[in-house]
């Protein structure tokens, strides 16, 4: 070999360490095996050749060290940031804007009687007098918060698989307010939606909303609505 191939070859290693090493951290024995298996391919050659023959196989056992090298990282699970105190908290549409935490707090409450549940939710509130046709008052329950006044109020009455449910609650319905007619409910603004299986009707007054909903008419609906009293 002569000086000028020996040059030559110093000066192609130097250059082809810069470009294999210069972003990757590699140990000096890692760099030292790709070194020598680049230099064992050379010497099964009779000429010196460019470097574009052994740079492949050297890029190739770089690839292999850096893809074994980098398992445990990927291995690692990613970090979870830890909310500080300060951080605001985003509470989702609905439920009036409870939270879960809020809602996890809620108690059902049996009641006996229309009188009970009158007390337990306030006696303004209104209450049924009659049962739409063909069903039987099953049972009343109110949800609510512990150490506080009812906020939903529920009669549901049965016939065989069905049933029928009169709702008074503190919070404003969620319904798709298009797809229902307007009405009166003794002379309350109401909303209805009539199918042939299926009713929903709803008002308001003073404050509370009030529901029938069920497999009835829009008339059974509305005659159970107009039979409420305080």
């Amino acid at each position: 070999m002569t000086d000028m191939e020996r040059n030559l070859r110093q000066h192609l290693q130097k250059e082809s360490d810069d470009m294999l090493f210069s972003k990757m951290e590699l140990s000096d024995s890692v760099k030292q095996k790709i070194r020598k298996q680049a230099a064992a391919e050379a010497r099964g050659r009779r000429r010196f050749v460019l470097p574009k023959a052994w740079l492949a196989g050297a890029a190739a056992l770089v690839a292999a060290v850096v893809i074994v090298a980098g398992l445990p990282m990927l291995q690692e699970p990613a970090a979870v940031p830890t909310p500080t105190d300060n951080s605001s908290e985003i509470v989702p549409p609905g439920n009036g804007g409870a939270t879960g935490s809020e809602l996890s707090q809620l108690i059902t409450t049996p009641l006996g009687t229309a009188e009970a549940a009158k007390a337990a939710f306030g006696s303004s509130v209104l209450v049924p007098q009659v049962a739409p046709e063909g069903f039987k008052l099953a049972e009343i329950v109110g949800v609510g918060m512990k150490d506080q006044p009812l906020r939903d109020l529920n009669f549901t009455y049965g016939s065989g698989d069905k049933t029928v449910t009169f709702s008074a609650s503190r919070m404003p319905a969620a319904f798709p307010t298009d797809l229902f007619t307007q009405t009166k409910v003794g002379g309350a603004d109401g909303l209805i939606f009539e199918q042939a299986e299926f009713t929903e009707l709803f008002w308001v007054v003073d404050g509370i909303q009030y529901g029938v909903s069920g497999p009835i008419s829009g008339d059974e609906a509305m005659k159970v609505a107009e039979s409420v009293e305080p």
